[in-house]
Formats: C-alpha cells, sequence, structure tokens
C-alpha cells in the first residue's frame, strides 16, 4: 500500500513538472500513467487532482464565497454538481484538486442514473440555495444523458418548494450554454472555469457543513 500511494505522489509531481513546463494534458496523463502503471481509477484521480500552478492561480481566482450569490444569477453544471454531492454522502471518489475544488472521481456520467441518492443530495443543493439566496438559479443538464428531462422537472419542482426563484433546462451541449451564458458558475469541469469569470464550489461548501454538522 505505501509503495503504491508513493507512486502516485510522485506520478502527480511527475506531471505537474510537465504541466508547468507547457505539455498537454493527455500526453502528461498518459505518460505518468505508463510510466507508473497506474489503473483507471488513479487516472481518473490524476487527471481531476493535478494542475500547472498557472492552473492552479486562474482558477483560484476565479472563485468566489458562497455570500456573493446573494441576488445575482448562479448558472449550476446540472450533473457535475449533483454527481459530487452524491459521493459526499457516500464519502467515496471525492478528490480535492490542487486549485482547491471539490471533484468527483467515479467517472459515472454517462451512466448516471435518477434515484434516492439524487432526491437527498439535490435536497443538500436546494437547502444551500435556500441560506445563500440567488436572485435565479438556473440548473442545465446534457440532455443526451438518460432521464435528464425528468431530473430537469423534478428540480424545478423541488426549487419551487424551496422557495428559490429558477429553472432547470436540458442541453444538446450543455458545457457552451453554460459558458455562453456566463453568470456566477457551479462546475468542477476544468474547461468551464477557464471559461467563465466566476466560479463557486458548491459540493465544497456543502462537504465542510457536511463535517461539521
Amino acid at each position: 500500500m505505501a509503495e503504491k500511494e508513493m507512486s502516485a505522489d510522485k506520478a502527480a509531481a511527475d506531471m505537474k513538472y510537465l504541466l508547468n513546463r507547457g505539455y498537454n494534458r493527455n500526453t502528461s496523463l498518459n505518460l505518468v500513467v505508463n510510466r507508473y502503471h497506474l489503473d483507471p481509477n488513479e487516472r481518473n484521480i490524476l487527471r481531476r487532482y493535478v494542475f500547472s500552478e498557472h492552473e492552479i492561480r486562474a482558477h483560484k481566482s476565479k472563485l468566489i464565497t458562497p455570500d456573493k450569490i446573494k441576488g445575482n444569477t448562479l448558472v449550476v453544471d446540472g450533473f457535475n454538481v449533483l454527481i459530487t454531492v452524491e459521493s459526499i454522502n457516500e464519502n467515496k471518489n471525492l478528490v480535492l484538486g490542487m486549485d482547491s475544488i471539490l471533484r468527483d472521481s467515479s467517472g459515472v456520467f454517462s451512466n448516471y442514473r435518477f434515484d434516492s441518492k439524487t432526491k437527498k443530495a439535490l435536497k443538500q443543493i436546494t437547502d444551500f440555495l435556500k441560506k445563500h439566496n440567488p436572485g435565479k438559479v438556473l440548473f442545465i443538464f446534457d440532455s443526451q444523458i438518460s432521464k435528464s428531462g425528468q431530473l430537469a422537472a423534478y428540480v424545478r419542482k423541488k426549487l419551487d418548494e424551496a422557495g428559490v426563484s429558477g429553472d432547470a433546462k436540458t442541453s444538446k451541449n450543455a458545457d457552451q450554454q453554460i459558458i455562453n451564458i456566463n453568470e456566477i458558475t457551479a462546475s468542477s469541469d476544468s474547461h468551464i472555469i477557464e471559461s467563465v469569470d466566476e466560479i463557486v464550489d458548491i459540493p465544497g461548501h456543502i462537504n465542510t457543513m457536511f463535517l461539521f454538522d
């Protein structure tokens, strides 16, 4: 176990070294995965954990505290945030990136199931929203994922019940729509983070509340 952990630590250090020197992310990841014989789960973790110094500074500069969303429009990367909060509840598949943003490492996105875990996670998210009172919230779900329309309808219902002004929609190109709106955004997706002006880490704050509850 200690040897495995040491390999993972060395892999992270090597990947960051390569990224700092301008190597492509996928190229860097493949090099260290092959060198240290990492399994698919370790690969997923590394992808979500390691960033260059430039990326770390850029991502952190966009992070805002929850009090800043009061009265403002908030866009939620639906599956991204829900899956991460579900992982918090199960206490597994969580990665705190070098950029201080909490991520899920399970890679279950395409096989996502709308079930009781979804409902529990959404309750925590709506409680968070009710506490911090955005002017309007918009959840955007990838329409290519099974039951995304049903999930969006459920989110609309729960937002209404919680007294939170908002909507939930599906999109064939969810990431790009989120980027185009460019309001305060809840997502841990690196491409989205790098493309919008402000980010709030809803799962990270829920996790902190969970730890001290």
